[in-house]
């Protein structure tokens, strides 16, 4: 048979024309098919961050579009006021700017200065996009090397690096191919910033750029290139980990929340790296103890080191200041409050929220928890100002009415920016250091995360606003210190703080 059609094959012109035309149709739809598949691998709508950094993987436009419209209705629908800090022709400005810069195929760090660039220039540093979620979320195996640099007179200093591989206060000129100032302005259009702080925003750019340059860097080893003290300019590879072990790295972050000690003066220095403290009733035994020494030992001079706090909880700030109110003055705070599914009341896990709604109907209408129990019926969307006015009480009924002093820096924002505008408004004592993330007249927070569901970018949104009742009217410009002093090369080299030497603190 199979010789049959050989024969029939190479003796009929007919069956050849169709032999030939079926072969020609084949070998057309097999070069579509290719070309399509070519076309089809050059962008992807969902990439794989571990996979998609490193492989510079693109995104489609489409999809980028997608997030940017998601994004856009999550802030219009979770934030309770995008337009406080910038009017709302510029930030549909920035937003139509966003959209045009993702029309064509990019990466997935150029998507994300893109998504950074839009996010951030609504000025509230609780809706952020962070570098280091990103970093935490590449391949595990990925090479880095922790690092920070503190920036002084438009030139880049270290300040700390893992290892000690390379002497602390030396000028960094360059990391792999990345120069330090290009470092730093990548790392600025990664930083927030709440309102008008610019100096605070300029602080964190420089110590972010460790983050960003691990995030962007995709050499197997990591070249840092220097001035060593000695004026020559030197080239060193530096030791590396994965991110794996980075994000285990207990010992880079400040693991205690609050530590204090009693120097050879009799000064006492209370220092509160976090509000966010996972235990709210040791935390109070803490600043409980703390006190209870400061009255035993008769100190007449109180030191609280609010640097790098980034916030927490507003009852573990307020606790701090029951200690401090020597006036007694009410806390007198609206909060505006915007309904959502990602409302603080709609996070609630069911127990507690079942406990808020009976609490509230044995009440109600009296209390302010009447007034939130209103807010939690009403639907979603709605944006609702309560008043808390309430005197903040600590379990030892106590009150320090010696000197204090405040120790503040680009880092302290959140409740550490509510509780600066409090020691300030209340004549507490001198505020220390550099301008604070946010302004006298309150900041966001409550923050919620959401996903982009292409992209997978992990966004945060502010789903509540803190304004003094003092303050009705909004500022922009940053808490300032009374004394403004920041780290000299000399400080970074000699591991001194130069805070602590201007208050004649003898540190342990």
């Amino acid at each position: 048979m199979q010789n049959l059609f050989i024969w029939l094959y190479s003796k009929t012109p007919y069956l050849r024309f169709e032999f030939s035309l079926m072969k020609n149709i084949i070998l057309c739809f097999f070069v579509l098919f290719y070309a399509m598949f070519v076309k089809a691998q050059t962008c992807t709508d969902f990439p794989n961050i571990a996979k998609s950094i490193a492989e510079n993987t693109k995104i489609c436009p489409e999809a980028m579009v997608n997030d940017l419209v998601q994004l856009n209705e999550s802030i219009q629908e979770i934030h309770p006021s995008p337009f406080l800090y910038i009017t709302d022709s510029v930030y549909y400005l920035s937003y139509k700017k966003a959209l045009s810069a993702a029309s064509t195929e990019k990466t997935v760090l150029e998507f994300a200065q893109i998504v950074a660039d839009f996010v951030h220039g609504i000025k509230d540093s609780h809706t952020n996009f962070n570098p280091r979620d990103l970093l935490f979320q590449t391949n595990r195996k990925k090479v880095v090397v922790p690092f920070y640099l503190k920036e002084i007179n438009g030139k880049y200093f270290l300040d700390k690096i893992y290892l000690e591989s390379l002497p602390i206060g030396s000028e960094i000129l360059q990391v792999n191919e990345f120069k330090t100032d290009s470092l730093y302005q990548l790392s600025k259009r990664f930083c927030f910033r709440e309102g008008d702080a610019f100096l605070p925003q300029t602080e964190i750019a420089s110590k972010m750029a460790g983050i960003v340059f691990n995030l962007f860097n995709t050499a197997p080893t990591i070249t840092f290139k220097y001035v060593s003290f000695k004026g020559d300019t030197l080239s060193k590879i530096c030791p590396a980990l994965t991110v794996k072990k980075m994000m285990r790295m207990k010992n880079w972050y400040d693991s205690e929340e609050l530590t204090y000690y009693f120097d050879k003066n009799n000064v006492a220095v209370l220092t509160v790296k976090s509000f966010e403290t996972g235990n709210l009733s040791k935390y109070k035994k803490q600043v409980d103890f703390f006190f209870n020494e400061v009255e035993s030992k008769k100190c007449k001079n109180v030191v609280i080191d609010l640097r790098d706090n980034r916030g927490g909880l507003i009852l573990a700030q307020e606790y701090l200041i029951s200690y401090l109110n020597k006036a007694k003055v009410n806390q007198q705070m609206t909060y505006l409050y915007k309904r959502s599914k990602f409302d603080r009341f709609s996070l609630l896990p069911f127990y507690q929220r079942w406990q808020f709604q009976k609490k509230a109907r044995l009440v109600y209408p009296r209390g302010i928890i009447s007034k939130e129990y209103d807010f939690f019926q009403s639907p979603l969307g709605t944006v609702k100002t309560i008043l808390y006015d309430y005197l903040p009480k600590n379990q030892m009924n106590k009150v320090y009415e010696g000197e204090c002093t405040l120790v503040i820096n680009g880092f302290s924002m959140s409740a550490s920016a509510l509780f600066a505008s409090w020691f300030r408004d209340n004549q507490r004592g001198k505020i220390i250091g550099s301008p604070c993330m946010g302004p006298m007249s309150g900041t966001f927070g409550n923050s919620a995360t959401i996903r982009l569901k292409n992209s997978q970018f992990p966004i945060m949104i502010s789903t509540l606003k803190f304004t003094p009742t003092k303050y009705e009217k909004i500022q922009l410009e940053p808490i300032q210190p009374d004394v403004l002093i920041q780290k000299n090369v000399n400080d970074l080299i000699q591991k001194s703080d130069p805070i602590l030497n201007y208050l004649g603190v003898i540190q342990p």
